[in-house]
């Protein structure tokens, strides 16, 4: 019980970590929401920072961040061929062309506040329109290599994001202008929590999928610090900051995309690399641990007599050997017993082969239930037998087989609704006394026994 806790400890703390992780990283995602509040509870409505060259400073700077991100997910598409960094592409792609005329409508926000404000929601809803549509298409086969460097395909997205810089100064222009801000604001924040809750509902082992769901997450809360704020007072600039932040971790995961394999949902984090290294050696442990008992169950295979269980001739002998080196350093007495089974042809006539195999299965049974553990018994070959007893001499050897022969004589194997009974002539030898190595000694042996079977069987041969 103590080795099992043992062994289920680590595995609980494992599982502990990794929910103590996943809570770190919800909380991380929720830190603005936490500024947001306090803002919304504590901010004072009078304070504005209404500055139109750090506002055009920050969306050029912007611009040439999501402009060369755009550029390196674009490389990352052509050596990966991800639908989904193809539909990535064009989320930064779209960002910049459209977001670029919040900045160029930066001073006209006195005169025209619907022409500046409207393009920062509709920049917000176009990447999260296309990572939700890439979020679609993960997990599909990569584009051929000649589809990836098909011009008309960029070039249809930046015209379909032309169209929509004119529909939105349209709308700009017309009485649907602040509505629209609103709506396109929450379709933002929207589709980013849904497209955060897809990569969770997943649980995708990337950590760069886990960087995108975080920049969601981000997003998400700058939309709603841009609903909850007005233009230029500190909730609106919290909002910028938040959106940014996001947009900053969203462009990490695509640099390391870059310099790794280029694929962005193929990345692994240093844990989930070591975690595959742990799996595979415990694999190659289990494996190694089933090599080790299928050579076990070889060698026990090679040792046994499959009919009988008795050790095999070979390893009998090998047994035998290396007992007669133990005694001849000891001196301790070693005997051994040569036996044959009587008449064995005529049962395998009258019963069948099967009835012969079951008279030798019951014999073999009979000899290990009188045997000590120190004892041996190996089947020489047919219904040849021999038993070696250790730490017996020849007349404690003679008593034995005699003991044996005894309880063979009153033994019977049911076959079929029929009792054969069998007997059986055995041969007796000690080392030293007959012989001074193992062949000489059961060479000894043998000859008693057979000429035990010519004295007229079911008998035990001494001398």
């Amino acid at each position: 019980m103590a080795f099992s806790s043992q062994s289920q400890s680590p595995e609980l703390v494992r599982t502990l970590a990794r929910r103590y992780a996943e809570l770190v990283l919800v909380l991380v995602g929720l830190v603005p929401t936490v500024a947001i509040a306090y803002l919304y509870f504590f901010q004072d409505p009078a304070l504005r920072f209404e500055h139109y060259s750090f506002h055009e400073l920050v969306i050029g700077l912007s611009l040439l961040q999501s402009g060369f991100i755009a550029y390196v997910t674009w490389r990352c598409y052509l050596q990966a061929g991800e639908p989904f960094l193809r539909w990535l592409t064009l989320g930064f792609l779209g960002f910049t062309v459209i977001y670029c005329l919040h900045g160029v409508f930066t001073r006209h926000s006195h005169d025209d506040m619907s022409l500046f404000i409207i393009y920062g929601p509709a920049a917000r809803v176009t990447i999260a329109a296309c990572l939700l549509a890439g979020l679609i298409a993960q997990g599909r086969s990569a584009h051929p290599l000649a589809h990836r460097y098909q011009r008309r395909y960029w070039l249809a997205g930046l015209s379909a994001f032309a169209v929509i810089d004119v529909l939105v100064f349209t709308l700009a222009s017309s009485s649907w202008g602040p509505m629209s801000r609103w709506v396109m604001e929450v379709s933002a924040l929207c589709i980013s929590v849904i497209c955060a809750l897809t990569i969770a509902a997943r649980r995708t082992r990337s950590p760069l999928m886990t960087i995108l769901a975080l920049s969601l997450l981000y997003f998400a809360q700058s939309s709603l610090a841009f609903l909850l704020g007005s233009t230029w007072n500190h909730m609106w600039w919290l909002a910028h900051v938040v959106f940014a932040t996001g947009f900053m971790a969203l462009s990490y995961g695509v640099i390391q995309a870059f310099l790794t394999s280029g694929s962005f949902t193929a990345v692994f984090s240093l844990a989930e690399l070591m975690e595959q290294i742990r799996m595979e050696k415990v694999r190659a442990e289990d494996a190694l641990l089933k090599l080790q008992r299928a050579h076990q169950e070889l060698e026990t295979l090679a040792a046994t007599d499959l009919l009988t269980g008795a050790a095999s001739r070979r390893e009998f002998e090998a047994r035998a050997v290396a007992e007669v080196a133990r005694v001849k350093r000891s001196g301790a007495p070693l005997s051994f017993v040569v036996i044959d089974l009587d008449h064995f042809k005529e049962i395998n006539d009258r019963h069948g082969h099967r009835g012969g195999d079951e008279v030798l299965k019951a014999f073999v049974a009979l000899v290990q239930k009188l045997m000590r553990p120190s004892d041996l018994i190996g089947r020489l070959g047919g219904e040849e037998f021999a038993i070696m007893l250790p730490d017996i001499t020849h007349a404690g050897a003679a008593a034995e087989a005699e003991r044996l022969r005894q309880r063979v004589e009153v033994e019977t194997v049911l076959i079929a609704g029929t009792h054969i009974r069998f007997t059986v002539s055995l041969g007796v030898a000690q080392y030293g006394l007959d012989g001074d190595g193992y062949e000489s000694v059961i060479e000894f042996a043998d000859r008693r026994m057979y000429r035990a079977k010519q004295q007229g069987r079911n008998q035990v041969g001494v001398r």
